[in-house]
């Protein structure tokens, strides 16, 4: 009996131990495999930040020694061609304004300058002292010595701004070939060296940055700047060490300045400079002890927590493949959604070419022109999403009168609906009010998006209703609830989910049915959302669809109620408005004379042609300078300036400036009307801004342009 309860303890013992020692080899392998991934990771980490510093520096230098050299070459071609220094410092003042005053083209720009024929050229008219030799200057001795290579200079502070530099020198020939002086270009340093100091690693470390010397640019300790590396201490010495017998460096064990246990990486870029990041070890890792001390109290639920780790890491990477499927999904249909009007565009205007008849030219342009809008409302899409992506999509509320916006819509969805035989029906509650406040134009962009899809997946002779219903008021607010209802192929309730998905459509197939890009409904969502309101359908799949969206508006000055019935009658008297207007147009046109600054000779041309038969006079500019020049000479003359903003030597805000500061008649009063592909929001406003009165966008609408003359000179 004893030995048979010894036999069942020994063998429950030998049990218990071997669960124990199973359960501990398995949180032993756990441990260390884990740790293996996870310093995997980190070291995985840490090369992407490095690479990623590594290329974003590299980039900025770059584009500074690219912009450099394009200006060395071009002095050295005016010396070849025999320009005088005056005309080449006046090359050098011109270049040097236009970065300067444009950080978004190059936000590094500092100063330009050349010593040519012993005479001193600088861009910024800075005038030096009577003992500065400029031979005997850093940037003349290395680029002297370089023999006309580029020479990149040790970094330095520079006397004017109290800011780190580097300066970008090159010689500079005649066309003998002989040295004939000095090209040199200032950068600042603190955009780079403020974005390396600020490098991390798991929010722990910091950035430092060394020359092709190995002397500290960018260290925490300004102590140490200026100085080589090596004189940082034993742990930097190592580290010099390793730079000058490996590249790269990644997560070396090293001992800090302040004698701290660290890790650390370096990458060296184009120029021999050299980038690194030193983390504390026990930062680095961290999640390993973590993950250690972890697993030794939940040991029991490490098989769980493994799981879970598992299915999150495999539903994060289906999540991510589902989405780079979706949005490589995406970029097929644009390209096909572009290529087609495209091809379109391309194709009719070979026929165009070679066609003796009117008739088939004026067909060949009537498809050039709808292929053209068609590609531009993608573009339109494009940019909304892109937007909507970057969070920066926002509504400009303004206040207006709701039937002449269900007039606009209907005008521009009436041909499609009439080209399908289709029965368009309108009903709308009378308790409107007249004007509302909200974004006009993102409304019609919803309102006409819904329509439009219910045109294109509704057959020939099938029926769609819009209804505009007010749900509820309040003092000076109203909530519209507007639904548009067709008898198309329906929809899915599997394909409803996706419906409002960025860069999704409802089935595959339909891209290749029925065409589009399948952002609408995601962008009209997101307009949808900013005004407060919410989008849903209610649908079964060959049983038609409705589209039902709430929005809250504003309640306008005007209070009389919603006529409906004046909206047909308007619509009806349209073509006779146009032809009347026309009539206006043309005597309000007699006499008057423009000045047109456009610097692209097509874009010119098409201006001139299309205002050719209302009888105007247009004189033409090719850059912001001489629009000045021209109204400085005759500021009587013109009745309005159509001013392109991307022009080279001086752009339109500036000339704008410029001629509103004149003292001189009309200098404050002309209308000057931006024309331009600049037409966000942001860019309306800078026009604005600037002094101008108004704005077109392009590609060029020669009604607006004609509508906006005319309220100015009817005015």
């Amino acid at each position: 009996m004893k030995k048979s309860v010894k036999n069942i303890i020994k063998k429950n013992y030998q049990q218990v131990l071997f669960v124990f020692i199973a359960f501990l080899a398995m949180i032993l392998v756990s441990y260390f495999y884990l740790s293996n991934v996870v310093a995997g990771l980190m070291l995985t980490l840490g090369e992407e930040t490095m690479n990623t510093m590594q290329e974003s520096v590299s980039a900025s230098f770059s584009n500074s020694e690219l912009v450099f050299s394009n200006v060395s070459q071009n002095v050295e071609a005016m010396i070849k061609e025999g320009n005088s220094n005056e005309e080449i410092l006046d090359y050098i003042v011109a270049t040097n304004t236009y970065y300067y005053t444009r950080r978004c083209a190059m936000s590094d720009f500092l100063n330009l300058y050349a010593y040519i024929d012993e005479e001193f050229l600088d861009g910024s008219g800075w005038i030096p002292p009577e003992d500065y030799y400029p031979p005997n200057r850093p940037w003349h001795v290395g680029a002297t010595r370089m023999g006309g290579r580029v020479y990149l200079s040790d970094p330095y502070i520079d006397a004017d701004t109290g800011q780190m530099c580097i300066t970008f020198s090159q010689q500079v020939f005649n066309a003998d070939k002989k040295p004939t002086g000095i090209v040199a270009l200032d950068i600042r340093l603190d955009r780079v060296t403020n974005y390396v100091s600020s490098q991390q690693i798991v929010g722990d470390g910091y950035g430092i940055l060394l020359d092709d010397k190995m002397n500290v640019v960018v260290h925490p300790n300004p102590d140490f700047v200026g100085h080589p590396i090596k004189e940082a201490g034993e742990g930097y010495s190592l580290l010099a060490e390793l730079m000058e017998n490996r590249n790269p460096v990644s997560a070396v064990r090293i001992q800090d300045s302040n004698g701290g246990d660290s890790v650390v990486f370096v990458r060296t870029i184009f120029n021999g400079w050299k980038l690194g990041i030193i983390i504390p070890r026990s930062s680095y890792y961290e999640q390993v002890i973590h993950m250690g001390f972890v697993l030794s109290l939940l040991g029991l639920g490490l098989a769980t927590i493994l799981s879970y780790i598992l299915v999150r890491t495999r539903v994060e990477k289906f999540r991510s493949e589902e989405a780079s499927m979706s949005k490589s999904d995406f970029l097929a249909r644009m390209s096909h959604e572009m290529r087609t009007p495209m091809n379109a565009v391309i194709g009719m205007t070979e026929i165009a070419k070679t066609a003796d008849d009117p008739a088939k030219v004026d067909y060949c342009l009537t498809k050039i022109s709808s292929a053209a809008n068609h590609l531009l409302g993608v573009i339109n899409d494009v940019l909304d999403m892109s937007k909507i992506e970057a969070g920066k999509l926002e509504l400009d509320p303004t206040e207006f009168q709701f039937q002449e916006l269900l007039g606009q819509i209907i005008s521009v969805i009436e041909i499609k609906i009439e080209e399908k035989h289709q029965h368009f029906n309108l009903e709308i509650d009378p308790d409107l009010p007249e004007t509302m406040v909200a974004d006009r134009q993102r409304l019609a962009q919803v309102i006409t998006n819904l329509i439009s899809n219910a045109n294109k997946f509704t057959p020939q002779g099938g029926t769609i209703d819009l209804t505009i219903h007010k749900e509820s008021a309040s003092d000076d607010k109203c909530l519209l609830k507007i639904q548009v209802t067709d008898t198309g192929i329906g929809i899915s309730g599997e394909q409803q989910k996706r419906l409002f998905h960025s860069f999704e459509q409802a089935d595959d197939s339909t891209s290749r049915k029925y065409g589009g890009t399948g952002l609408g409904l995601s962008i009209s969502k997101k307009i949808i959302t900013l005004m407060n309101g919410d989008i849903w359908v209610e649908s079964e799949l060959g049983q038609g669809a409705s589209f039902i969206f709430t929005v809250q508006v504003g309640i306008g000055a005007a209070t009389d109620k919603f006529h409906s019935a004046s909206l047909s009658e308007n619509t009806n008297k349209r073509q006779e408005h146009s032809i009347t207007k026309e009539q206006n147009n043309l005597k309000i046109f007699a006499n008057k004379k423009i000045l047109l600054a456009e610097d692209v000779d097509i874009n010119r041309e098409i201006v001139l042609t299309l205002l050719e038969p209302t009888g105007l006079q247009v004189d033409c500019a090719i850059n912001g300078k001489e629009v000045t020049q021209m109204f400085m000479k005759a500021p009587n003359q013109y009745d309005a300036i159509l001013m392109d903003v991307q022009m080279p030597e001086m752009d339109g805000y500036q000339a704008t400036r410029i001629i509103r500061s004149l003292d001189l008649p009309d200098a404050k009063t002309v209308p000057i009307i931006a024309m331009t592909a600049n037409v966000f929001k942001e860019d309306i406003e800078q026009c604005l801004k600037s002094g101008m009165n108004d704005h077109i966008g392009k590609p060029l609408s020669i009604n607006e342009l004609l509508e906006k003359l005319h309220n100015y000179f009817g005015n």
